[in-house]
């Protein structure tokens, strides 16, 4: 059996804007299209900065990556600089209050122009998810290391995603081992086999999982994850079933209810559908584990 981390519904006053609150920008960086064209092209990410960066040349911060679902892009999590959604709200209210550290949020995208087939093909979105650890690696990380001040640690790295944005952070667990040690992958299973491989396949999906954290050199003492979605989500049956296919490679998955032990951990909404409402309880859920050992002052 497959005890699942507890599942905390966020409090009203967590959506309310506190009078500490951070500020969203744009960061345009230079990558490639990691294909056979090996094109070079433009892309950009929302970067939430906490309340107080700025005030001091010497704080560094650890960093949260977010990728969006489907059809989405850069403005999708946060609803441009604009702010529409309540994830910039939620974010100010927990750093306030010290529910969550301090810490930089970066919204980017695995889109980019002259790929409009991916925002309605789903074969198309799964070459670019499976495409962007790459760019992850390569040209994400070093622009946000040179642009802001980060920890520049695996430590003080997460990344997590919704839907199809869960699909790229299983791809990013198994490319980005050695440079990100938190993933939360919301409502979304690995679909390195087939679409939706999590349920039809997934003694073979795990199996190309565990061959990753293998090749990375990376012990399971040195990763977290945690698993999110909800019982009456569109992705929950696929998701289930490799999750609990995971929880059986017990010398690799150290699964446990307790969100600061073992390195695995599964947390069910009950009645939680496939919405951004749902996704943001999800990361609400999540944010205090994040980056252990990283100083929070």
């Amino acid at each position: 059996m497959l005890e699942k981390m507890k599942f905390l519904m966020p409090p009203e006053d967590v959506y309310e804007p506190v009078s500490h609150a951070g500020k969203l920008v744009r960061v345009d960086y230079a990558s490639e299209s990691y294909d056979e064209e090996k094109r070079m092209i433009e892309k950009d990410a929302l970067v939430y900065l906490p309340y107080g960066y700025g005030a001091s040349e010497q704080k560094r911060y650890p960093v949260l990556y977010l990728m969006h679902g489907g059809g989405g892009n850069s403005d999708e999590l946060f609803g441009g600089l604009e702010a529409k959604t309540t994830l910039k709200t939620m974010l100010d209210a927990c750093i306030e209050s010290g529910y969550a550290q301090s810490m930089i949020v970066v919204a980017p995208s695995f889109m980019f122009e002259g790929n409009e087939e991916a925002r309605t093909g789903v074969e198309a979105a799964c070459a670019l998810t499976h495409r962007f650890p790459m760019e992850m690696k390569w040209d994400l990380i070093a622009a946000i290391d040179e642009k802001f001040r980060t920890f520049r640690t695996r430590e003080a790295r997460a990344f997590g995603g919704f839907s199809m944005g869960a699909e790229t952070t299983w791809s990013v667990f198994c490319q980005c081992l050695r440079e990100v040690k938190y993933f939360l992958p919301m409502s979304g299973d690995y679909w390195i086999k087939e679409v939706q491989g999590g349920a039809s396949r997934a003694k073979e999906t795990v199996d190309c999982i565990v061959d990753s954290i293998k090749e990375s050199g990376v012990a399971p003492e040195e990763f977290v994850l945690y698993a999110c979605t909800g019982d009456k989500d569109i992705a929950y049956e696929a998701m289930d079933t490799m999750l609990r296919e995971m929880a059986e490679r017990k010398e690799w998955f150290h699964a446990s209810p307790d969100p600061d032990s073992g390195n695995f951990h599964y947390c069910l909404k009950k009645g939680g559908i496939h919405t951004y409402v749902d996704c943001y309880e999800y990361i609400y859920n999540a944010l205090p584990h994040l980056f252990d050992g990283v100083t929070r002052k």
